[in-house]
This record gives structure tokens, sequence and C-alpha cells, in this order.
């Protein structure tokens, strides 16, 4: 059914029932009392309203189950592909941390590009094109930089936020807030310092990777469509932050995070 259309069906499921009964009721009432010949025609449209009320009222229960059920059946689909693409990084997590400390730096790539393909590979079941970047904050480079150690989707590697440039402080205040960046469409509302223009999209999610112990860098998912994106998956992008804050912890090691 169109979007246009879409108010067709809840008007006639809503008010059919309601006046056919009322109708039939009055027909039907009419026709008991009636002395003019026509008894038989007032009960038979009675009658008609009555069961067209009936009708609409188990069709519009069946509607109702079907789309109940066809919810829950994406929803379950849904979890089931999370699982699906949120196992392997919990793998590759757990064989890092049985490394020795002084190499597990060079399992973190692994285990962001891992959780790049699953944050975008769940997001583009109902997202054309998405972009799903993990940033890793160089804490000790000169200038301070943060430069992206995995990315799946489209287009080439981003580029890196280097301190000193518009572009690279508004992004590195932006992880010392903790808070959520969402921009459903870049050409209404923008961040301060933003100038990716160039980059291909008109919508982005941004989320900090951080811990007590500081930090690391960010979770981004962005889409060339303009309002690509929902609360769904405001939330994702977080729980992928919250997991790369896990694999960052254990691959920390002196030139990684800042401390609060």
């Amino acid at each position: 059914m169109s979007k246009r259309g879409g108010w067709i069906w809840p008007v006639i499921s809503a008010s059919v029932p309601v006046v056919g009964s009322f109708a039939g009721a009055q027909l039907i009432a009419w026709g008991i009392r009636d002395t003019t010949g026509i008894q038989a025609w007032l009960f038979v449209a009675g009658g008609a309203c009555v069961v067209a009320a009936v009708v609409v009222t188990v069709a519009a229960k069946i509607v109702e189950h079907r789309r109940g059920t066809s919810i829950d059946k994406a929803r379950r689909k849904q979890l089931v592909k999370l699982r699906d693409e949120v196992m392997p990084f919990a793998s590759t997590t757990a064989d890092m941390a049985r490394q020795p400390h002084h190499i597990r730096q060079a399992y973190l790539k692994t285990t962001a590009q891992t959780a790049a393909t699953a944050l975008r590979s769940v997001v583009a079941e109902h997202v054309a094109r998405p972009r799903a970047v993990v940033y890793l904050l160089n804490a000790d480079s000169e200038p301070v930089s943060m430069d992206s150690i995995a990315h799946s989707g489209r287009g080439e590697r981003p580029r890196p936020f280097v301190q000193g440039t518009p572009r690279g402080d508004a992004a590195l205040s932006f992880i010392e807030k903790k808070a959520v960046g969402f921009y459903p469409d870049l050409q209404k509302k923008r961040p301060a310092g933003y100038d990716g223009t160039m980059s291909g999209y008109n919508t982005y999610i941004s989320v900090p990777v951080w811990t007590e112990s500081g930090s690391y860098g960010m979770v981004t998912l962005d889409a060339p469509k303009a309002g690509s994106f929902d609360d769904g998956d405001v939330a994702l992008v977080e729980l992928m932050a919250e997991m790369m804050s896990i694999a960052f912890e254990i691959g920390q090691d002196d030139d990684v995070g800042v401390a609060e």
C-alpha cells in the first residue's frame, strides 16, 4: 500500500465496525416495527450492515496478526543477523586477550575491521550503501591525530583527524565530551568544523570509544542519503563503540589512550 493511500485501511477498519453495527441495529429495529410492507428489505439491509461490521473486524484482526507476525519475524531475523556478525568480533577479541601484552597491538586492526564489517553488514539490511569506520587516537603523535584503522562499506579509507585543523580539533573535542553525535541531515545541521561535502555522505552517527582509562577513538556510521538512520542504528553504533572499548583496553600500551 502506498504512503498516500496508507490512511484508507485504518479509517475503514475503525469506522465500518462501529457504523455497521449501529446501522444494522437500527435497521433491524425499524424492520420489527414496520407496518408498510418493507420489513423483509429492512432485515436484509440490517443483516448486511452487521455482516460488513463483522467481516471488517475479523479482517482487521487478521491484518494486525500478520503484521505482528511479520514484525516479530523481522526482529528475530535482525537478532540472528546481529549474533552472526558479532560472534567473530567476540572470538577475535578473545584471541587478542590470550596473546602476550607486547603483541596485542598487532591484533587490534583485525578486531576493529571485524567490528566495522559487522556494523556495516547489519545496517545494510535497511540502509543503502552505509559505511562504518573505526578510528584510533594517536595521543603521542605530533601533532595528535585520530586515524582510521578499519572501515567497511563504500569508498576509500577516510582521512585522519589532525590536531591544529578545524576538522581535527572538532573531532578531538567531540571524543573528549563522550557524547553521541547524530546528524540525520547534514544539509540542515552539521557539527562545527565539518568539511565533509566531498565525502559522499549526508548523514552520520559518531560515538566515542572510551573507558575509565581514557579515550581511544570513535566509531562512525554514515550513508549518502539523508534520513537513512534511526534510533535503532544509533543504539547499534553505541553497542559497537562499547565493544571496541574492550578491545582497545585489552590492547592498550603506553602510546594508546589519553588518561583522564
